[in-house]
């Protein structure tokens, strides 16, 4: 009897185990991919613009530097940017750099939610694009952050996107996370594109932006979003993958910062040259005039 009544026990935890994380997973999500941060150490801006959402959720967008080489927008990974980003390397180049922080994160209001996050973006975007025309524009995103920006990139056509520290999916970074906790581990069985409220994909994404120019740039010892998982996603796509010797998933962004660089200087001059083709030489509003 007592055999029969510590078996239910346990199946029954076994059961609550999973429907607890399943729950989490597809409702709470949002907590965990963007936790709370303070406002502390948050770099002076030369600009900030607030974007509202009707919940009350800010979205905020603060301009670093106030070149004429172009723009960048900047989407973070999870934890937000006001610590962990440098853009001396972007702001000595000439460029512009407008960097998002997450509502409830570098001194927004509200909590980030997954059902209107790509919507504050999105008017963040349309906002930015009152300064930087779209040709002139590259989205640059880490970690989470690149998934943002791959799908931004669908509604606004940037001249480039440039991912670091990606991942094919979003369910497959939180597979590899639950996998790398052994008390979790067991939870990587479920079937998380199913409970992943938006599952975001890269392969999708990219899909629907014929023509856009993307490089990612990832690290060789980067264990929270492995490099093996994107291989064959980049082999199917028009990505080109840079890996970054070394590079974990905390500094590959740092060990990449003159590459990024020079990429965004690329794209952006592929559509000059896009451009000169299109009007010749001779006529009055051609860019390639020097007269």
């Amino acid at each position: 009897m007592r055999y029969r009544t510590a078996l239910a026990t346990l199946l029954s935890a076994f059961v609550l185990y999973f429907l607890v994380a399943a729950c989490v997973l597809h409702f709470g999500l949002s907590r965990v991919l963007f936790p709370k941060t303070s406002s502390l150490n948050v770099p002076p801006a030369v600009a900030t613009t607030t974007i509202r959402a009707k919940s009350g959720n800010e979205l905020l967008v603060r301009r670093y530097g106030r070149g004429s080489a172009g723009c960048v927008v900047f989407f973070p990974g999870q934890h937000g940017a006001a610590a962990s980003y440098d853009f001396t390397g972007y702001i000595s180049a000439g460029l512009s750099v407008f960097s998002l922080a997450y509502p409830g994160q570098d001194g927004t209001r509200g909590r980030a939610e997954l059902s209107e996050i790509q919507m504050l973006v999105g008017e963040a975007l349309a906002a930015v694009g009152m300064t930087c025309h779209s040709r002139q524009t590259v989205f640059v995103g880490v970690s989470l952050g690149s998934m943002l920006a791959a799908y931004a990139s669908q509604s606004t056509s940037p001249a480039g996107l440039v991912l670091v520290s990606t991942t094919p999916s979003l369910s497959a970074a939180v597979r590899v996370r639950l996998r790398s906790r052994f008390y979790l581990a067991a939870l990587s069985v479920l079937p998380l594109s199913a409970l992943v409220p938006y599952d975001y994909s890269l392969a999708d994404s990219i899909g629907h932006t014929p023509g856009l120019s993307v490089v990612i740039f990832q690290g060789t010892k980067d264990d929270q979003t492995p490099l093996a998982l994107l291989r064959d996603v980049v082999s199917r796509g028009r990505m080109k993958l840079v890996e970054i010797p070394g590079g974990t998933h905390a500094t590959t962004f740092a060990l990449s910062l003159r590459a990024q660089v020079s990429a965004v200087q690329g794209m952006f001059a592929a559509h000059r040259a896009d451009d000169c083709r299109s009007l010749p030489l001779e006529h009055p509003y051609s860019p390639c005039r020097t007269e």
